[in-house]
C-alpha cells in the first residue's frame, strides 16, 4: 500500500444484488421479514416489486471494499454506518470511500475512512465511517 493521506480513495467494489443470497442470509440470521424473499410482501408494503436486500449485506459490501483496500479483514477496528435507502434485487451497486483522517502516531497507523454504498444511478444507500489499522509499509 502506498502512502496513505487524507483524500486517498479506496478502490470501488461493484456488486450486483441477487435474490438468492438474500434468502440464504434470511435463514442464517433468522430474519422473519418477508420483504427479503417474497415480492408479494414488498408490494403489500408499498415498496415496489423487487425483494429488498438486508442492511447487513449492504454493510458487508462496504466492508469488502475496505478489506480489499487494506488487504486484511483484521484491519477493521470500528464501523459506524447509517442506512439511507434500499437496495433491491437486480440493482447494481458500488461501494467505496476515502481517507478522512490518519493517526500516524498510533502503532500501527490508524486511518478513518468515510465510506458509502451507492446504486449506479447515484442514490446513496449507506454512509458512515470505518476505522482501520494500516499495514506497516516496511513489511
Amino acid at each position: 500500500m502506498s502512502t496513505v493521506r487524507v483524500g486517498t480513495e479506496i478502490s470501488p467494489v461493484h456488486v450486483r444484488v441477487e435474490a438468492d443470497p438474500m434468502k440464504v442470509f434470511t435463514l442464517i440470521t433468522d430474519d422473519p421479514n418477508p420483504i427479503h424473499w417474497d415480492p408479494a410482501a414488498v408490494r403489500a408494503a408499498g415498496l415496489g416489486e423487487r425483494v429488498i436486500n438486508q442492511g447487513g449485506l449492504n454493510v458487508g459490501y462496504v466492508l469488502n471494499a475496505v478489506t480489499a483496500w487494506t488487504g486484511s479483514r483484521s484491519s477493521i477496528v470500528g464501523t459506524r454506518v447509517r442506512f439511507l435507502g434500499n437496495a433491491f434485487a437486480g440493482d447494481d451497486l458500488v461501494a467505496g470511500g476515502e481517507v478522512a483522517g490518519v493517526d500516524e502516531h498510533a502503532t500501527p497507523t490508524i486511518a478513518t475512512l468515510n465510506v458509502w454504498l451507492r446504486r449506479t444511478d447515484g442514490a446513496e444507500l449507506v454512509s458512515g465511517t470505518v476505522t482501520v489499522r494500516l499495514p506497516d509499509p516496511r513489511k
